[in-house]
């Protein structure tokens, strides 16, 4: 709510600015509608992913892997393994996955706007400026315990972060398919 909220102040600052008198009218950001279906995509990914699989990686299988100790050669272990395969393979196509439930598309669309994100809105670049060091703290500083909450706290401000990305992407990939892409330099193909 907080990413479409901000997303629709500037709209509106943009779309009412005066022109007479070089003031910005922000309008009735409160009448604008929300997007539910993006609220509860992001709802049920914390909630499963972030909630429930994260404590099994980082509690279990993590230290399984790579050993309790928060020793330098452990936590960057953890933290490589969390950025270079749990990431880019598991947590954030999990996200694409639960928003193409709940939006209707197919699972080829939610694969291709994760990409896109990626490729386009430095989605994993912007996921490792901000979890690179604060995995560092989870597994270097944070008791094992609390490391769960600690990663939440944090969690939502990365999903104001990640909603903005995806709606970006969202916006942008519908743009590309409205356009009329000409073949020839004249006329556009129609047929597909």
């Amino acid at each position: 709510m907080v990413a479409q909220k901000r997303a629709i102040s500037k709209q509106i600052a943009a779309k009412t600015t005066d022109d007479e008198t070089d003031t910005i009218i922000l309008g009735d950001i409160e009448t604008t509608p929300l997007e539910f279906k993006r609220n509860i995509a992001f709802v049920l990914y914390g909630g499963l992913y972030q909630g429930i699989c994260q404590e099994i990686i980082f509690n279990e299988i993590f230290p399984f892997f790579f050993g309790q100790g928060n020793d330098i050669q452990t936590v960057l272990s953890k933290v490589l393994c969390d950025s270079l395969v749990v990431t880019p393979f598991v947590c954030l196509p999990i996200a694409y996955v639960v928003k193409s439930i709940i939006f209707q598309y197919s699972f080829a669309e939610a694969i291709s706007r994760y990409r896109y994100d990626v490729i386009n809105n430095c989605l994993l670049v912007k996921y490792w400026s901000l979890w690179g060091p604060v995995q560092c703290l989870t597994f270097g500083v944070i008791p094992q315990h609390f490391r769960i909450v600690w990663i939440a706290v944090v969690s939502f401000f990365w999903l104001i972060i990640f909603s903005s990305i995806t709606a970006k992407g969202q916006k942008d990939s519908e743009n590309l398919d409205d356009s009329c892409n000409l073949e020839d330099g004249v006329s556009c193909r129609i047929d597909g």
